[in-house]
């Protein structure tokens, strides 16, 4: 009777594992919605391009409305909503970001961002401010959101 049992649990922690760890979410600009990613837009002192993410799930927690833009000048800022639908301790949504050529090659990949400790059946507003290097700027064709809970 152990062996089944033991079984079922490793299959149960493999799920866990594996909805946990979710792969990352990867935008693409879009000549035909500039409102979904990639547009550069002129600013009056930088200009921006942006990538957005729609619903994205690690475990039991939730990301949505999620946009990035880099800025010329090698600044970025994040913007989301997270929320976590289950947690004993307090949940944290953890974000970084890889900078790719239109090949696909990654050229920098970011720090980690973390949302503010969440408890469930509340949205919470994830606002991060950072760096990045400015020479991949003008090559940055796509972005690749890594995320975990």
């Amino acid at each position: 009777m152990k062996s089944p049992r033991r079984a079922i649990r490793t299959l149960l922690a493999a799920a866990v594992l594996v909805t946990a760890f979710a792969a990352p979410a990867v935008a693409v600009p879009s000549d035909t919605d500039p409102a979904a990613s990639g547009t550069v837009k002129q600013g009056i002192a930088t200009d921006y391009k942006w990538w957005t993410w729609g619903d994205l799930s690690a475990g039991d927690c939730h990301q949505t409305g999620g946009e990035l833009r880099l800025y010329s000048d090698g600044k970025l800022t994040f913007t989301a909503k997270t929320q976590t639908t289950f947690t004993l301790s307090g949940d944290i949504w953890h974000a970084r970001f890889g900078l790719k050529n239109s090949s696909g090659q990654e050229l920098y990949r970011t720090t980690t961002y973390d949302s503010p400790t969440m408890w469930p059946s509340k949205w919470y507003d994830m606002n991060a401010q950072g760096t990045f290097e400015p020479s991949v700027y003008a090559a940055t064709a796509q972005v690749t959101q890594y995320y975990s809970c």
